[in-house]
């Protein structure tokens, strides 16, 4: 019997709610040339897809898997409902481009689902990678168009539900955004930053402070600024992670902070006080989407005593979008956001796009076979798994120390 697929549709506004739709009539249409068709086959639920959600409005992440033209009512309406992304692999089911054989995998931005869909594809510059150039995807940053190629073997890894297969998953993109951070937007020299100026981007001897520290973007920014190999001048002072009573016990047992502290009991000025951090001293205030609005509370107190303290924002916390407030206005503070394509853009213009990702390509494997650990990998099957670990984020059920990863 032919599998009917089924897909995730999510309310735009209330993305906490969410509904399995499945598509008995859906038929794809023959593949044009230089095309591949892809189905979802191995995925990750992260903070990010709910980052994804609710700022999708702005940067056409609810445009980049359509809603299919079967879909019953009333999820066929795309002013209320639509569909998000994730990153892992898809199977090849079919393939009118050499490059990329039929049964072979792909790495990348894929949908939520088991709707297989048609991509127009070309090579890139680097090889093993391919870039998406159907019309209706450039409006989309460049990153989400980058997919990388695997060999069908890549199924066995499926079907074992390896680890390997969930870090590529679950940790990869998280790792690229810590690696462009402390390499080209806070680099050991930060004359080189390719997007701040020198005084913004230095901090040695600067104290940093990370709120969602054990977040996977949190906890490799935290490990790469103290890698051995950054010279010890450009270091900063003490990197603090600023953690929930929920992540705290994990975030201690990572070592990847001179010190965990909590950022809902512990006082911000008395944390600095105590470990000794001078008035005219930089603090830098990084936030990679801690609950409850912390960061923000921590920076106002924190920049009324001490001037050069600043702030970057990298992520949103996983909270009710009907219940999201904007953030207060601090008068002269020095803010940055990050946005991960437009550094990857910077950087391939720096150094070139081949040797920026042959440069990438070997710090991720020694990131990924000597520093991560702790990670605990949790398997689900089939979409009404998928469904359950949605609900699951949506109620802050998942541990600091979990990843999710799904075959479907």
């Amino acid at each position: 019997m032919a599998e009917i697929p089924v897909i995730q549709i999510l309310d735009k506004k209330n993305y906490f709610k969410q509904t399995l739709v499945p598509l008995p009539n859906e038929s794809l249409p023959p593949l044009k040339e230089s095309s591949i068709q892809i189905r979802t086959e191995a995925l990750c639920l992260t903070s990010n897809n709910f980052s994804y959600c609710r700022v999708g409005h702005l940067l056409g992440w609810w445009d980049v898997h359509p809603i299919p033209a079967s879909t019953p009512a009333p999820y066929n309406d795309t002013s209320i409902y639509g569909r998000i992304n994730c990153w892992g692999y898809a199977k090849v089911t079919d393939s009118t481009f050499a490059g990329v054989p039929k049964g072979s995998y792909v790495w990348g931005y894929l949908p939520i689902g088991t709707l297989p869909q048609n991509l127009t594809v070309k090579a890139g510059t680097v090889p093993g990678q391919i870039l998406i150039t159907d019309e209706y995807r450039q409006k989309q940053l460049p990153i989400y168009n980058r997919y990388w190629v695997h060999p069908e073997s890549v199924s066995k890894e499926i079907a074992a539900k390896s680890d390997a297969i969930a870090y590529e998953a679950i940790v990869r993109v998280m790792h690229l955004t810590s690696y462009l951070m402390t390499g080209y937007m806070f680099p050991a020299d930060p004359a080189q930053s390719v997007q701040l100026t020198p005084e913004t981007a230095d901090l040695a001897g600067a104290t940093v402070i990370s709120f969602a520290p054990g977040s996977k973007v949190g906890l490799a920014f935290a490990q790469l600024l103290r890698d051995p190999k950054r010279s010890s001048s450009s270091k900063p002072f003490k990197v603090i992670g600023a953690a929930s009573e929920y992540s705290r016990a994990y975030v201690e047992s990572t070592g990847a902070y001179d010190e965990v502290v909590s950022s809902t009991s512990d006082d911000p000025l008395a944390v600095l006080s105590r470990i000794g951090v001078s008035k005219d001293a930089k603090v830098a205030i990084f936030d990679f989407g801690g609950r409850a609005g912390a960061a923000w509370k921590w920076v106002a107190a924190i920049k009324a005593q001490y001037p050069r303290a600043q702030f970057t924002a990298i992520g949103a916390d996983v909270s009710d979008p009907l219940a999201a407030a904007a953030p207060p206005q601090i008068e002269g503070l020095d803010f940055s956001q990050v946005n991960a394509d437009g550094l990857l853009q910077l950087a391939m213009k720096k150094d070139g796009e081949r040797e920026f990702w042959e440069g990438y390509e070997s710090a991720w494997k020694e990131y990924r076979d000597t520093v991560l650990k702790g990670l605990k990998i949790r398997w689900g099957e089939g979409m009404g798994d998928v469904e359950k670990g949605w609900e699951k984020f949506t109620k802050n059920e998942v541990q600091a120390d979990e990843g999710l990863m799904f075959k479907v």
